[in-house]
């Protein structure tokens, strides 16, 4: 006869799932990368919609094996929500444990002692896992755009490719990068550009003070 414990982790899809990544070491790496690329290009969609650009217009499949390391936040992002879900588990293990074999008169303790031994409580690591990773999307991203209208981004000196002579640098700020198009706001106007790569010139970055 075997304990409630180990009917759980035998029942657990989440325990079933981080025991095939842990026998297959490559198949983990490759999926927590694909998933850390996934959250960039799901912050940068968020935070270029803010902005009227559908960043999946001008992506191409570098920029989607590369959206792991466009932003760094997205590592603070992904090491976060897997806390959050590791503490959801955990709770989840302590209430199978907690209610196994108990009976208790409470109605209201004898119906969440039903849903925590159900399928649905089971998978709720995830639920949390996808709900904080929404959430931190979803505000960090009004954030930055709120931070980038009022002027305060990296604010970069471009000349572009032009067939007047006189054609000047002009500042503004970088809104990010693509593999082929580079993102220029301009908080005066309040006017987002799409450069394509093959019409700048250069690009230099204001570099910023460094306190004495």
């Amino acid at each position: 006869m075997t304990g409630p414990e180990t009917s759980t982790a035998r029942e657990d899809p989440i325990r079933r799932l981080f025991a095939l990544l842990a026998q297959h070491p490559a198949l983990g790496l490759t999926s927590a990368y694909l998933l850390v690329s996934l959250l960039g290009l799901s912050y940068e969609w968020t935070l270029f919609r803010r902005f009227g650009v559908n960043f999946f217009h001008y992506a191409d499949v570098t920029d989607f094996l590369m959206g792991a390391f466009r932003e760094p936040i997205t590592f603070v992002l992904a090491l976060s929500a897997v806390l959050v879900g590791k503490l959801a588990q955990q709770q989840v293990n302590w209430e199978a444990r907690r209610f196994a074999g108990r009976e208790f008169r409470s109605w209201w303790m004898r119906k969440y002692a039903s849903f925590s031994k159900s399928d649905f409580n089971r998978l709720s690591p995830i639920l949390y896992f996808l709900l904080y990773v929404v959430m931190f999307i979803w505000l960090y991203s009004d954030f930055r755009a709120d931070q980038i209208r009022e002027g305060h981004g990296r604010s970069v000196q471009v000349m572009l490719i032009d067939a007047a002579p006189a054609r000047e640098a002009f500042s503004t700020l970088l809104l990010g990068t693509s593999s082929r198009f580079v993102f220029l706001y301009d908080s005066d106007a309040d006017l987002t550009w799409i450069v394509p790569n093959e019409n700048l010139a250069w690009i230099r970055v204001a570099t910023p003070a460094v306190p004495p």
